[in-house]
């Protein structure tokens, strides 16, 4: 008896010493990683607000086919048959973000993201899980079987990296639009032309622009519509190409510049295509346009222009699947195209 008691005694010192143990260890759990996504902070930001893309790369993907999608204000899903809801909370657009997470028998979670430029293409994203108020049970389980942090880490070091993956990946989908015969109504422009190996073709072209747009802008000159490439030759045989860089006017423009001159472009009758994606989908745009072209018997105008007017501005628009880019090329007057089939 005498043992049994001085056992029972061990036993509720034990306890006592554990309870205390797990009392005193810390009320929240805290998580942080960072990762930097080759993409503008707003389309990063966007994507992650959407949380209809979060099946994709979250650490608690949907396990049950039949459960719904998300939304764009929360996003659920089954673990073990238990419910766990994402819900958007605040926002601070494009540089912050504060989400919720619930899970059964455990305390609002909070999620923090923080979205800071670190180039003009490329974003530093770090995601922040934070548990406060944790219930004893909970601490004592984490007592004995470890922190969750050991597991969580890996789980969103994973999920950032298929978020990068997700947004770049977003930001590379293109389509190419028959948009078949149309009158392109021409009008007055200011431009520079210059000739480059094809291979600096881009290079050249970036060159160009600022020159021709800050003449624009500094001598207060109204645009009237977007800017665009007139194409005079393209030789691939010599890895030539010579193209001006237009912004159209709405009346005749004197410049004052001797690089920079003024131009009259007369209405033309033209095949056009609609590119929404990438520049860098171009060559696929206009190889579908001369190939739909062929097997339609339709013949480029000779001398006719060829033009490739730049709809968005990327500065604006910064999601490159958003950018839309119009093809023109000039087609005799009785030429006609009875059906397109662009992909």
């Amino acid at each position: 008896m005498k043992y049994a008691k001085y056992l029972l005694l061990l036993l509720l010192i034990a306890f006592i010493g554990s309870a205390i143990y797990v009392a005193v260890q810390p009320n929240e759990l805290k998580l942080t990683k960072t990762k930097t996504i080759q993409a503008p902070q707003e389309v990063v930001y966007n994507y992650v607000e959407d949380l209809k893309t979060w099946q994709d790369w979250s650490p608690w993907p949907k396990t049950d086919p039949t459960d719904t999608l998300g939304n764009s204000n929360s996003y659920t899903w089954l673990d073990n048959n238990k419910l766990g809801t994402i819900t958007k909370l605040n926002s601070s657009k494009p540089s912050g973000l504060q989400q919720t997470v619930s899970f059964p028998d455990y305390p609002k979670t909070e999620l923090d993201w923080t979205f800071e430029p670190t180039g003009k293409r490329t974003t530093q994203v770090t995601w922040t899980f934070t548990s406060k108020n944790i219930p004893f049970k909970q601490k004592a389980l984490y007592a004995l079987f470890g922190s969750p942090d050991v597991e969580l880490a890996p789980k969103f070091e994973n999920s950032l990296t298929k978020l990068g993956t997700a947004v770049v990946q977003s930001m590379k989908t293109f389509s190419i639009t028959k948009d078949g015969i149309t009158h392109h109504s021409g009008g007055y422009y200011l431009y520079k032309t210059a000739s480059s190996k094809l291979d600096r073709f881009h290079d050249k072209i970036e060159q160009l622009m600022p020159e021709v747009d800050n003449y624009i802008k500094n001598n207060h000159i109204a645009m009237a519509g977007s800017p665009y490439i007139f194409y005079h030759k393209w030789d691939t045989v010599n890895n030539a190409v010579i193209f001006s860089y237009c912004i159209p006017t709405s009346t005749q423009v004197i410049s004052t510049k001797e690089d920079i001159l003024t131009g009259l472009l007369e209405p033309f009758r033209t095949v056009k295509t609609t590119l929404k994606g990438d520049y860098e989908f171009l060559d696929r745009a206009w190889e579908a346009t001369f190939n739909d072209m062929k097997s339609n018997g339709l013949v480029p105008l000779e001398n006719g222009p060829m033009l490739e007017t730049y709809v968005t501005n990327p500065d604006v628009v910064l999601n490159p699947a958003n950018w839309i880019t119009e093809l023109y090329v000039a087609i005799k007057e009785e030429d006609s195209i009875p059906n397109f089939n662009l992909p």
